[in-house]
């Protein structure tokens, strides 16, 4: 039955000029889906995943983590004496250690995995960001 239909819409749109065309149109769409869609399963291929090839339609809003912290805020050390480091690597020199509940206030600055802060006692240094949390 369908292949019956079928004939009859085939058979229907090429008798009519207009339904020609329309016809001869609906192919041409269909190809260049068609071609689209490979040419689509090429890129990714090429950059290796088709998931890559796929446009960014997310906002250009940066999302925002739990663990980002504003200027000011103050933060403690999760654990007892966190070093205060002089540069933020851990090879700097140290101006100390922070005791556990030693309060420090955030910076702005966030480099190498190190949180800028300034103490009330030891001044300003370097902590570990995953060794502090805010209060």
């Amino acid at each position: 039955m369908k292949r019956t239909v079928m004939a009859s819409v085939i058979v229907l749109l090429a008798s009519s000029p207009t339904y020609a065309d329309l016809a001869q149109d609906l192919r041409q769409l269909r190809n260049t889906i068609s071609e689209t869609t490979r040419t689509g399963k090429e890129l990714g291929n090429l950059v290796g995943s088709s998931e890559q090839a796929r446009p960014n339609t997310e906002p250009a809003v940066a999302p925002t983590s739990p663990s980002q912290i504003d200027e000011g805020v103050v933060l403690v050390g999760k654990i007892g004496n966190v070093k205060l480091y002089a540069e933020p690597n851990k090879k700097s020199p140290s101006h100390g250690t922070l005791t556990r509940n030693e309060e420090m206030v955030y910076t702005g600055t966030e480099m190498n995995g190190f949180y800028s802060v300034a103490t009330a006692g030891k001044g300003d240094g370097w902590v570990e960001k995953v060794l502090v949390r805010k209060r």
